[in-house]
């Protein structure tokens, strides 16, 4: 008799579990409420990607890779060659490219440097457009010469650059600036289209 005192009433045990299964069952109507509002929330909302960062139309993605390499050689020398932190290929041959440098070599043993944050290369050709974001477009000369832009074509059949932008071309010798330049990437040859203002430096 004194044992069966001190158990709690059956009545009441039961009390207790039916409060912790309706503590449960509270929990996870609230948590499926909120995963399903958060869908509803989801699939209403306009996500969109920025077009810089979206595919060509139409164009497969093949593959992306980090520390891409790219190189042309002519007559069994390298005329110049590219790397790329990472790269997107797609199936229409193109490249699109971050953190890109293109070096340039000729006969005469000069240099050049093209640097630019971002650019779309066409990989049957070479032929590439380049994009600065943090910074500008640049090609550093071995003999001196600083060319800056924001956005600059590369031919690489013809080794010329040129941009519709304004540009800034500064050498040992001469300071030009203007909007628009066609040019050999050695800086030896240049065409200004507009705005010309050069300066000879002593």
């Amino acid at each position: 008799m004194h044992m069966a005192a001190d158990r709690p009433p059956y009545s009441l045990v039961s009390m207790k579990v039916n409060g912790t299964y309706f503590k449960f069952f509270a929990a996870v109507f609230i948590v499926g409420a909120c995963a399903y509002g958060g869908y509803l929330f989801v699939r209403r909302a306009d996500i969109s990607v920025p077009p810089l960062f979206q595919p060509p139309p139409g164009v497969r993605l093949l593959m992306s890779m980090d520390g891409f390499k790219f190189s042309l050689s002519e007559n069994g020398m390298v005329s110049w060659h590219m790397a790329a932190s990472n790269a997107d290929l797609f199936e229409n041959k193109e490249a699109r490219l971050s953190d890109l440098e293109i070096v340039f070599n000729n006969p005469e043993n000069r240099e050049a440097r093209l640097l630019g944050d971002s650019g779309i290369m066409d990989t049957t050709t070479g032929n590439a457009s380049i994009r600065g974001g943090s910074r500008e477009v640049r090609i550093v000369t071995s003999d001196g010469y600083l060319l800056t832009t924001s956005s600059l074509n590369w031919k690489a059949g013809e080794r010329v650059v040129w941009t519709e932008e304004p540009f800034k071309l500064l050498g040992s010798e001469i300071y030009i600036e203007g909007v628009g330049i066609t040019a050999d990437v050695d800086m030896r040859t240049l065409v200004v289209k507009d705005h010309v203002k050069a300066v000879l430096q002593e």
